[in-house]
């Protein structure tokens, strides 16, 4: 497969019978999703997203609204979508994710096998706080608090240097607005952290958006159940892809 810059710490695989598109957070990289592949199965080929202003893409500029990401994202993945595909999307990324599998159904093109949005509440249920629109210490605090790690005390110029992506991001969440339309119509697992601030109720609103089969699965620890409970999380995203991917 040919260099593609939205794709990060891909790894090809011939045995490949299904591509698994996973979306990073507000502030993320394809470095939450590296090693994945690992602990799939053999024929799932993972394909890690890598938006602008991060990594090796840090110096474009990074989209602040997701009517301007999506359709641009639908048209660099376009040559990617030859095998079957589902999405992961954690935080942010499940809303990206979300309208992304809307703007190939739009465009009459095939919608995932499946949807794993996680970490974030229905699309149809507002923001509540404008996050964006705090002050630098403000946002460096709800990342840390929704991070749970303290030990970012001790890279202060680091998240300097990331704020202005971080910006990017919260603004692309804070100005998202949910159009109402048909529902799609594959299946839809919902991941939650048992500790996370969003309720299980929110995470059961998504049932709305999809007339497939719908499920939530609630994991150990907080909003970075991705990271705290990789092992639990990979073990169930194995299961359902191998019945999908048969």
């Amino acid at each position: 497969m040919a260099a593609n810059p939205w794709l990060g710490a891909y790894e090809s695989r011939s045995s490949a019978r299904l591509r698994l598109f996973c979306f990073p957070f507000a502030g993320g990289s394809v470095s939450a999703y590296r090693g994945w592949s690992a602990s799939l199965p053999r024929d799932v080929e993972v394909c890690p997203i890598q938006l602008p202003g991060r990594d090796e893409r840090f110096f474009e500029p990074a989209f602040r609204t997701i009517r301007e990401l999506v359709p641009v994202l639908a048209d660099r993945l376009d040559g990617l979508l030859d095998l079957p595909f589902a999405f992961y999307g954690h935080s942010m990324g499940a809303l990206v994710a979300f309208e992304l599998a809307h703007e190939l159904r739009a465009r009459g093109q095939t919608e995932p096998l499946a949807l794993f949005p996680a970490a974030h509440q229905a699309p149809a249920i507002p923001q509540q706080d404008a996050l964006s629109a705090r002050t630098d210490a403000e946002v460096v605090a709800y990342v840390k608090r929704m991070s749970n790690r303290p030990e970012l005390d001790e890279y202060p110029e680091l998240l300097q240097l990331l704020l202005p992506t971080l910006r990017c991001d919260l603004s692309l969440c804070d100005t998202y607005v949910h159009e109402r339309r048909p529902p799609l119509a594959c299946p839809m697992i919902v991941f939650g952290g048992s500790e996370d601030e969003i309720t299980r109720a929110e995470l059961n609103a998504w049932h709305s958006e999809t007339t497939g089969p719908f499920d939530v699965e609630m994991l150990p620890d907080g909003h970075f159940f991705l990271t705290t409970s990789r092992e639990l999380l990979l073990q169930s995203l194995s299961q359902r892809l191998t019945l999908l991917a048969r």
